[in-house]
């Protein structure tokens, strides 16, 4: 099985558990930008990928969702509004990568719904900290991906897991494992299954193993989810409502799940993860 993953840490602790020989299953895991794992998937490079969860609500034709596991999180160092001024100057343009359209529409709907800005956002190529700071206009940025976590900077800067959290009162769910439509998806749920139960069995002997910050310790420790349970459900229903709201889809779109037959099916919903 051929699997494509976030180029983030949080993302590739989904697989600690097969890499520490605690689930044998037999993968290719390969790490790229969420974008990018969009497009291997539809392309067929691999079998399975983490999509971005708002991805499958706008393409729900394209994909089978696994039902059960996710990517979500109480905060996410991976994903960060930086403002040139505070809280208190309504933003007015917000730049973001191209590539990560999500962390700007978790930001879209946190500066409306939290506080009160309706600000222009504009996609950019490469963005970064200097090519917003050269944007006279842009008095915001949202900065995603693996280098965010270590940036130092004198902005403002605002944690989108964090906000999201404060928002609706549930953790963000950033990550869903997808297929494409057409794909049997027996084996693949079968075997994630395995690999979420490894991954939570060997998260603790990972902590030990990995130099972190006391932040990146709390945040693999308490903050990272590998389950979809009812508070992932409930924050997928904020969010699909939000695409509804803001007229980013015609209806509240239901995530295409796929699922085994009844019998396996109960045996996934006993799964204590």
């Amino acid at each position: 099985m051929k699997v494509a993953i976030w180029n983030t840490p949080a993302a590739a602790f989904t697989l600690a558990g097969v890499e520490a020989g605690l689930a044998e299953v037999p993968l290719e895991a390969v790490a790229l930008p969420p974008a990018a794992c969009v497009t291997a998937l539809l392309r067929g490079d691999v079998d399975v990928a983490l999509i971005p969860t708002f991805v499958a609500l706008l393409q729900p034709d394209e994909f089978g969702v696994m039902p059960h596991v996710a990517v979500s999180s109480w905060d996410y160092p991976y994903a960060r509004l930086l403002l040139k001024n505070d809280l208190s100057h309504p933003v007015q343009r917000v730049l973001f990568d191209a590539t990560d359209p999500q962390a700007a529409l978790v930001a879209r709907i946190i500066l409306k719904e939290h506080y009160g800005s309706t600000p222009e956002f504009a996609a950019v190529e490469d963005l970064t900290v200097a090519t917003w700071e050269a944007d006279e206009a842009a008095d915001a940025a949202v900065l995603a991906g693996p280098a965010v976590v270590s940036l130092q900077t004198s902005y403002l800067t605002m944690d989108l897991g964090q906000e999201w959290y404060e928002l609706t009162n549930y953790p963000m769910v950033w990550g869903l494992w997808a297929m494409r439509k057409d794909t049997d998806p027996t084996p693949h749920l079968r075997a994630f299954r395995k690999i979420i139960k490894a991954a939570e069995a060997n998260r603790a002997l990972w902590l030990e193993a990995h130099n972190l910050t006391p932040e990146g310790h709390t945040f693999f420790r308490e903050d990272l989810r590998l389950r979809f349970d009812d508070l992932a459900t409930a924050s997928l229903t904020e969010l699909r409502t939000y695409l509804f709201y803001y007229k980013l889809t015609e209806e509240i779109v239901d995530p295409p799940f796929v699922h085994l037959d009844d019998a396996e099916d109960d045996e996934d919903e006993t799964i204590q993860l």
